[in-house]
């Protein structure tokens, strides 16, 4: 029996590319957590009832945990695609800085052991999907996509000079009927492009709901992570919090399909064959 995943995770190797799109503020409010009719959430404001909402692609190299007797445990690498809305916490206060960080309204990875500690840990909408990821100098391209069904594909280009971003984000979800604020150290240099990035979006229900939310697949921006860790705890209980929408199911196996393509090879797998019989 394998011990039970104890928190903080460290991420120390990461390759992730982030894109930011304008989409419907009001389609995006319909699925933040509320508290009866109170809003717990609101979506950033933008001109003309839009607001931001982010696609991020990432490859978790290496990523451990210490276990009760001080011992490194590993989890297995894994590819993992966030569509997350900028949000404000709370009701606007005149003279006070608002929180502002993300909710997570689609979280699918390529291992069974990811989604079910993302689901457990934090209530996040982790489902199982299939990423096949191309990495070259200046481009990273991720094809999302659930058992030969295509979801999107999302392409991030970026190069030149790299900035220290954020020190931290701070992450909402609902678990267990009650709202969580998750605040993940990071420790990354981010390359940056106005547009710069590329979405297009299958034929899939996922899909289909990135649609419903008014979603611009040309960017405003994009970003390319040079070096990149973090630290992410277990989530702070705030108050109380109905439940969320429904996530998507997925499939329920030990590893979705994640390969890796580098220019002049052809895609690499990254989970070893799956035994038959």
């Amino acid at each position: 029996m394998t011990d039970p995943v104890r928190l903080p995770l460290a991420y120390h190797d990461a390759a992730v590319a982030s894109s930011y799109h304008l989409a419907s503020a009001g389609a995006v409010a319909a699925l933040l957590p509320r508290d009866g009719g109170r809003p717990l959430l609101r979506p950033l404001a933008l001109p003309g009832g839009r607001t931001l909402v982010a696609v991020h692609a990432f490859r978790y190299r290496t990523v451990t945990w210490t276990d009760a007797d001080g011992g490194t445990r590993v989890l297995a690498p894994y590819g993992e695609v966030g569509v997350t809305a900028g949000v404000v916490a709370g009701r606007p206060v005149r003279g006070a800085r608002p929180a502002v960080g993300g909710f997570v309204l689609q979280l699918p990875v390529t291992s069974r052991e990811a989604r079910d500690l993302g689901r457990a840990e934090w209530g996040l909408p982790k489902w199982l999907g299939d990423m096949d990821f191309v990495d070259e100098p200046g481009r990273q391209r991720v094809r999302l996509s659930e058992a030969g069904a295509g979801v999107l594909v999302h392409t991030v280009r970026a190069r030149g000079p790299a900035l220290r971003g954020s020190p931290a984000r701070t992450l909402w979800s609902v678990r267990g009927g009650r709202l969580l604020e998750t605040r993940i150290p990071v420790l990354a240099r981010w390359q940056a492009r106005p547009g710069g990035a590329e979405l297009a979006l299958g034929e899939h229900p996922v899909a289909d709901a990135l649609r419903a939310l008014g979603l611009s697949l040309a960017p405003l921006a994009a970003f390319r992570a040079v070096g990149y860790r973090s630290t992410l705890p277990a989530g702070r209980p705030l108050g109380t919090a109905d439940a969320p929408a429904p996530v998507h199911p997925g499939r329920d196996e030990e590893f979705g399909r994640f390969t890796v393509a580098h220019p002049g090879t052809a895609p690499l797998p990254q989970y070893p064959p799956v035994a038959v019989g």
